[in-house]
């Protein structure tokens, strides 16, 4: 072989050599292209699957998600949730530490609770398997009627006509009586007794209340005694210590030390000098009288609403005049879909489906009221909640929004903003919601100057007939002013439990007025039927429509890719500061998990062991 044939043959490798060599860059070219898209397309898979929100949803906030192995406590102060559960430690049940909860929140946040207010509470026994439910809720003076109002439609809200009789101590010792007992009534007490003998922290949403109602709190001399600061003048500002509220640690003590709180209360020296303050008030028409008449209301099997679910779930809350029936219709209701989290569409066809389940509900809000005195309430709040009644209500809900008449009702709403929530699951396995108001921010915006009482502004929770509510829209006869009548609430703690081995999977309940209906529905939503954690169900953004005024309002960082496509489905978009703040406790597996809403501030942390 010659060097020319030599030199073919060398030449005929190197091409060989050469177009493998691009072949192979070709094929990875191809190959990375390959993978490129292969990522995108997982990538979009795995962000449309059910945790599709890390997507779609603002980042969560900062918060304690609380994991417990045996106990939890979710109230709106994390001092409050951390009482809760030292006396569980102590041997306490759900009950004493809702309780000890509650007496706490009355004094972190007094402009939501408080002994001047009152609550209502549902509380499930694990042996049973079946709830009770307590109405302290306040009732009007004797000498109220329909029409007091009708010349001075701002008297529900402040002054010393707003005022109802306050249930607040009388559910929570007929609560300890009948279904607490675990450690003494003392030491329920006493942690908020050292609370305000060592100084208050005025924590962030104290903080806000007292700017926004500074020129009120000057005005009346109780308040003032109690939330402005000697030193400035001024009401005491977020990080101040209060050590101010002496004589309502003097009736907490006197509470707590007595042989029969009630009679101390209702009867004794605490309601002889409110008798006599509201006397000297010369305007006030609640009196000794009717102090004394006050009765909280225990509800058993009969009277509780109960509502089934699917993979045998049950859940329970009180009757009117809570509005636990409609919150648990509106549950149900969003129980018959399969949520699809795939895509925006699919999304967005949920939050449909629960704005206009919603819708439904509201409707029959408006024709329940105080069942002493509205004939059918109850059997009402029962039919809403029925398998029947439900699935009417699922074959009525369309793509689009209704006219409003669609969806029925006899309306006006009223709003109450003073109010706070706690959620307790104990180590036996027993729950306990409790949601306790003064009604609007600080009451009736007046307190006694003896006592340090502030008294709930609880007539404003009824319908005046001579006006029409903030919108336009007409009273709500059922919920009409009587004597000795309470008001109808939008207040629902409700738990959710396993109707085989009796295990409570959810205990929640809000605050917010009307909204807490809406709050807590959707944290329903979103754990029991969406499979998110108490965090992403309490922490995302949230939707609210009453149906009067047939508007929905989102809060502030709502997707905006969501606002649109559902006002292309006939919503009126509305954009709104906050929608509830709610507690609230998951189960998950072998763990309780909790939160507490960011929205009441830094400070509103659950706690647990």
């Amino acid at each position: 072989m010659d060097d020319r044939e030599g030199l073919i043959n060398t030449e005929g490798g190197l091409s060989k050599k050469m177009a493998l060599k691009q072949t192979t860059f070709v094929l990875s070219i191809a190959l990375a292209i390959i993978f490129f898209f292969v990522a995108m397309i997982m990538t979009a898979l795995y962000m449309g699957a059910p945790s599709v929100e890390k997507q779609y949803w603002p980042p969560l906030q900062d918060g304690l998600h609380g994991k417990y192995s045996s106990v939890s406590v979710a109230a709106d102060h994390v001092l409050c949730s951390e009482i809760g559960r030292d006396i569980l430690i102590k041997g306490g049940n759900a009950v004493d530490a809702a309780i000890a909860g509650i007496v706490c929140l009355g004094i972190m946040n007094p402009m939501s609770s408080g002994i001047g207010g009152g609550h209502f509470m549902t509380i499930y026994n694990k042996t049973t398997g079946s709830c009770s439910t307590v109405d302290a809720r306040e009732t009007a003076p004797a000498a109220a009627e329909e029409h007091m109002f009708k010349s001075n439609v701002n008297g529900s809200k402040i002054g010393w006509k707003a005022m109802g009789v306050p249930g607040e101590l009388h559910g929570l010792y007929t609560e300890y009586k009948r279904f607490g007992g675990g450690v003494a009534w003392k030491e329920l007490l006493q942690p908020s007794i050292d609370l305000l003998e060592n100084g208050v922290p005025v924590s962030m949403g104290m903080a806000v209340c007292l700017r926004d109602e500074a020129a009120n709190i000057k005005a009346d001399r109780g308040l003032a005694k109690e939330f402005v600061d000697p030193k400035t003048g001024e009401v005491y500002k977020y990080g101040d210590v209060m050590r101010s509220r002496k004589n309502y640690k003097n009736l907490l003590k006197s509470l707590a030390e007595s042989a029969d709180p009630i009679e101390t209360f209702y009867k004794g020296w605490v309601a002889k000098q409110l008798a006599f303050e509201l006397k000297e008030s010369k305007e006030a028409i609640l009196t000794q009288e009717d102090i004394a008449n006050y009765k909280s209301i225990v509800r058993d099997q009969s009277e509780v609403i109960y509502a089934d679910l699917p993979n045998n779930l049950r859940m329970c809350g009180p009757p009117p005049p809570s509005s636990s029936a409609v919150t648990q219709s509106i549950i149900k209701t969003l129980s018959g879909y399969q949520f699809d989290q795939t895509s925006s569409y699919q999304i967005v066809d949920g939050l449909h489906k629960y704005l206009e389940a919603s819708k439904f509900a509201y409707a029959h809000r408006s024709e329940m009221g105080d069942m002493a005195f509205v004939n059918g309430s109850l059997a009402l709040a029962q039919n809403i909640t029925t398998d029947e009644y439900i699935q009417s209500v699922r074959n009525r809900i369309t793509d689009k929004a209704q006219p409003t008449a669609n969806y029925g009702g006899k309306f006006a709403f009223q709003l109450d903003k003073g109010t706070t929530n706690i959620a307790v699951i104990d180590k036996e396995g027993n729950s306990v919601v409790a949601t306790t108001t003064v009604n609007l921010f600080f009451g009736a915006r007046v307190a006694s100057e003896s006592t340090g009482l502030i008294w709930n502004s609880q007539m404003d929770d009824f319908s005046n007939p001579d006006a029409p509510n903030f919108y336009g829209y007409p009273p709500s006869p059922a919920n009409y002013i009587k004597p000795g009548k309470r008001p109808m609430s939008s207040i629902s703690p409700i738990v959710v439990f396993n109707k085989t081995d009796k295990v409570v999977q959810l205990a929640v309940g809000g605050a917010g007025g009307s909204t807490i209906i809406s709050g807590v529905a959707t944290i329903a939503m979103r754990t029991l039927f969406l499979g998110w954690n108490i965090k992403e169900a309490m922490d995302r953004p949230r939707l609210h429509d009453q149906l009067m005024p047939n508007v929905t309002q989102f809060e502030r960082d709502f997707p905006e890719e969501y606002v649109q496509l559902l006002a292309n489905r006939g919503h009126v978009m509305e954009k709104t500061p906050v929608v509830t703040q709610a507690t609230a406790i998951l189960r998950k597996g072998n763990w309780l998990t909790a939160n507490s809403d960011y929205r009441k501030g830094y400070e509103s942390q659950p706690a647990g062991y």
